[in-house]
C-alpha cells in the first residue's frame, strides 16, 4: 500500500457505517490486509473500494490529504479545490 492508502485505511477505522451493507466488511478486510503486510499492493478492485468508502464517508474523515486524494479520484485531477 502507498502511504496515502495506509492513511486512508487508518481513517476508515473511526468511521461509523451501517452494519447491513458491505461497507463494514470491506473496511475490516482492508484494515486486516494492511495489518498483515503493509507493503502489499492493492489491486484495482481493492483500491477502488478503498477510495469509494473514503468518498462515501468523507464527512467523518478529518485527514485533509486523504480527502483531497479521494476527491481527485472521484472528480478528476483537474477539479478545483475550494476552501
Amino acid at each position: 500500500m502507498t502511504y496515502i492508502e495506509t492513511r486512508a485505511v487508518t481513517a476508515l477505522r473511526s468511521v461509523r457505517m451501517p452494519e447491513k451493507n458491505w461497507h463494514v466488511k470491506r473496511a475490516v478486510f482492508l484494515n486486516e490486509l494492511m495489518a498483515r503486510d503493509p507493503n502489499t499492493r492493492l489491486d484495482q478492485w481493492q483500491a477502488g473500494d478503498l477510495w469509494f468508502l473514503v468518498w462515501r464517508y468523507r464527512r467523518q474523515i478529518t485527514d485533509a490529504e486523504v480527502l483531497a486524494k479521494a476527491n481527485e479520484i472521484v472528480n478528476g485531477a483537474l477539479s478545483l479545490a475550494f476552501p
